[in-house]
């Protein structure tokens, strides 16, 4: 039993009907993923997405973060990471690969300036992260870097659709696109219903990863008490961003490693490296734009001081992706029950983080279902309650 927490008793969230399907509302990373952790546990699951929006988003990385104390967040971050790491490696390097990243040092004058050194040094856990100076970060991207910085060696390059794919392909696993409007429950399942009223899934279990939609969702449902329960959903928002793709030889053939700073590069895919990414707030779409692309192509120069690339009259010809995150402040997901309700849970608002939550989360509930206490302790389960 978990105490003084806002998560109901562990043992009322053990799922122990025989037949066990689920229906997972949203296609993304962290959709997806859960629809495959659940399906290898021998459950039935239809997963419900309303349109394929990462066709284009041709790469992501995971880099871990760290502190000089080592706060929740980063304890509950190295654990998804670990988590992570283990689960993709079954999936084999053409879809992700642990290609290490470093976190390059801002320059001195800049007025955002933090002593890395000094972080990494307090941190003192050199397994997952240590410093590295130009000389050697330079040799661990391949080209020549700037300035030096901290050596995450548990970095991650992810070929998005590939990792979509091979978990949406996972037995067991049904992917219907179309949208959910809103679930009724009845005594014995929950119904999903699309715009027109029309049932398109039934499930005894659902899990809501359908990002910012998913207050709206629940209001739409006639859910608003479980809603005004949850602490943090409340003050769920949404941020755009963009990705711009560069020729890999603009930028010395890309960095053999994940660089990030102010931005990131990531290694060469398919002839491309990926620069990103921007914050756009208080936009009404998600979209590619000229300002995005050229921020990127400028944070690409400021990372690796590359002199190849494309102009400013260049960047419109520039390909690249658009999204949304869905953001909590504080920047820790929701991953939990949702209150008041049998058999519904929600896991949004992972920020720019969906590769690094997507394992634990989904690993989280699986075992939650199965009457397996979490290897969680209270105080971090309460910083992911809803």
């Amino acid at each position: 039993m978990i105490d003084s927490s806002p998560w109901p008793p562990w043992s009322d969230l053990r799922f122990d009907d025989q037949e066990r399907d689920a229906l997972v509302v949203g296609g993304g990373i962290i959709g997806s993923t859960v629809a495959a952790v659940l399906a290898e546990s021998g459950w039935q699951v239809t997963l419900a997405q309303a349109q394929f929006t990462h066709a284009q988003h041709l790469a992501a990385a995971l880099t871990p973060v760290i502190s000089r104390h080592d706060n929740a967040r980063v304890r509950l971050a190295r654990l998804a990471t670990k988590r992570a790491s283990d689960y993709w490696r079954r999936l084999g390097d053409a879809v992700a690969s642990p290609c290490g990243a470093i976190q390059l040092e801002r320059a001195p004058d800049d007025r955002r300036f933090l002593d890395l050194h000094a972080q990494v040094q307090a941190f003192n856990q050199p397994e997952w992260a240590h410093w590295l100076d130009q000389d050697q970060a330079s040799e661990k991207a391949g080209l020549a870097l700037p300035r030096g910085g901290i050596w995450y060696p548990h970095g991650w390059l992810v070929r998005v659709p590939r990792l979509l794919a091979a978990l949406q392909a996972t037995p067991g696993v049904r992917s219907i696109q179309t949208e959910v409007n809103r679930l009724d429950q009845t005594l014995t399942h929950w119904e999903a219903r699309d715009g027109q009223g029309q049932t398109v899934a039934q499930a005894r279990l659902v899990v809501l990863a359908n990002a910012f939609d998913v207050p709206a969702l629940l209001s739409r449902s006639q859910l608003d008490a479980s809603l005004a329960a949850c602490r943090r959903l409340s003050n769920l928002h949404r941020v755009a961003g963009e990705i711009t793709f560069l020729p890999q030889q603009s930028v010395a053939w890309g960095p053999r490693c994940v660089v990030a700073g102010d931005g990131y590069v990531l290694p060469a895919v398919d002839g491309w490296c990926v620069s990103g990414g921007t914050y756009a707030h208080g936009v009404d779409r998600a979209q590619c734009t000229p300002e995005g692309r050229l921020a990127n192509v400028h944070r690409a120069k400021r990372l690796l001081g590359t002199q190849n690339l494309p102009s400013e009259s260049d960047v419109d010809s520039l390909s690249g992706w658009a999204g949304w995150r869905a953001v909590l402040p504080g920047r820790l997901p929701v991953i939990a029950p949702v209150p008041g309700v049998r058999h519904l849970w929600a896991f949004t608002a992972a920020a720019s983080r969906g590769l690094t939550w997507s394992v634990l989360g989904a690993e989280l509930i699986r075992d939650a279902l199965a009457g397996k206490p979490p290897e969680l302790p209270s105080e971090l389960l309460v910083e992911i309650a809803a």
